[in-house]
């Protein structure tokens, strides 16, 4: 569900936030969504001295925990002498057991206290992706409303959950798909090196359903190792993330010593009926991969990137030039916003087009006219004696 707050404030221009980490990661977004609502928005960096968290802590009515996960529980028994209640404790850690405990004990004191976990890296861009809220105690109202107002400011979509079924969900959420596809990457890589084939050669060759699992395969292994680690070690230490981890050690045994077809589509029949066991996930999972689909392999084919500051209306200055001036057949259209370290945006548009022949040069120069540049597909580069450096 939803939870969004009655009387949600718009701004909170009476009031003071610390950020502690905020130069960089999540702070830094949270520092730039805080400035718009806050009168007063301190910077905390993580290299502060003792007295200057504290200091912080004193002078501000809101404390934003937007430091790595170890040293949050450190820093809150530094500066627990300054909070009392009503000032409001946030964090946005992605693992919480080693301060749940000291913010459950916050709450109890009359702390307001809301713990948060954007569903995305700070990397990427917020818009549209989960952050699930989760306020603690009975005088959570506050740190409640300032959470989900600055996620809401990036445009992200809140959801609320109990902060216990924290651990567990993360298990499902995270730990297994990392750890599947640590295994996948492991299996791939090896196998390939039997074969003396490339990870390349595999995208080239691959079948349709194959473009959607190297997605997930390949969000993954672009993340550091060390990422994936901490979130399997942390889960595997949940009843649930043990009990999910023998499930599929059995699986995998149950899989190895079938030795009939049928025993393993009876074995991957019950197992998908006890995940939807009314059939509408699968209803709705063919119309979302086929389209998927349908795009990546448009894309696939022959497509091109235009690149311009976000601005209203820039798809409508985008799209007038493709096809007021050249008449371009498009086959997918996807986007994406990208935030900029100075606080603007670009718009990235990838454009699946037909085997119509088009004079990219032209087209790049038509489209500087609305501030757009254009990435040339190697195909039409090659097709006009053009190298990749003509791009640059």
């Amino acid at each position: 569900m939803n939870g969004q707050p009655e009387n949600q404030l718009d701004t909170f221009q009476d009031q003071s936030i610390a950020v502690y980490g905020g130069g960089g990661g999540w702070g830094d977004r949270i520092t730039r969504a805080a400035s718009n609502l806050f009168g007063k928005t301190r910077i905390v960096e993580q290299k502060a001295t003792p007295a200057e968290a504290i200091a912080a802590a004193r002078e501000s009515d809101i404390l934003f925990m937007a430091t790595p996960d170890p040293v949050i529980n450190d820093l809150l028994i530094e500066v627990r002498n300054q909070l009392r209640p009503g000032k409001g404790v946030i964090d946005c850690a992605t693992n919480k057991s080693g301060f749940a405990d000291t913010l459950t004990s916050l709450a109890e004191d009359g702390v307001s206290v809301c713990s948060t976990h954007p569903m995305v890296k700070p990397e990427t861009s917020p818009r549209g992706q989960t952050v699930i809220i989760m306020p603690i105690g009975e005088h959570a109202q506050l740190a409640q409303q300032v959470a989900q107002r600055i996620f809401v400011e990036m445009g992200m979509r809140p959801e609320e959950l109990d902060f216990a079924q924290h651990a567990d969900m993360m298990v499902i959420l995270q730990m297994v798909p990392h750890l599947i596809h640590r295994i996948l990457i492991h299996a791939m890589a090896h196998g390939l090196q039997a074969q003396e084939m490339s990870i390349e050669d595999v995208s080239r060759l691959a079948p349709a359903n194959y473009l959607l699992s190297e997605l997930g395969v390949g969000r993954v292994g672009i993340q550091r190792p060390e990422v994936s680690a901490g979130i399997v070690m942390t889960a595997l230490q949940t009843p649930l993330g043990h009990r999910v981890l023998g499930g599929i050690q059995e699986t995998i045994g149950r899989i190895i010593a079938a030795d009939k077809r049928e025993e393993l589509s009876a074995l991957f029949t019950s197992d998908v009926n006890l995940l939807d066991p009314n059939g509408s996930w699968r209803e709705e999972m063919t119309k979302r991969t086929d389209a998927a689909l349908t795009r990546l392999g448009n894309l696939r084919l022959r497509s091109f990137q235009v690149t311009v500051p976000d601005r209203p209306a820039v798809l409508r200055d985008v799209l007038s030039i493709m096809h007021d001036l050249h008449d371009i057949d498009m086959t997918a259209l996807d986007s994406q916003i990208i935030d900029q370290e100075d606080g603007t945006a670009l718009a990235r548009f990838d454009v699946g087009i037909t085997d119509q022949q088009l004079d990219f040069q032209k087209l790049a120069v038509d489209l500087e006219r609305v501030g757009a540049s254009i990435t040339f597909p190697r195909s039409a580069l090659k097709s006009q004696g053009l190298s990749p450096e003509a791009t640059d």
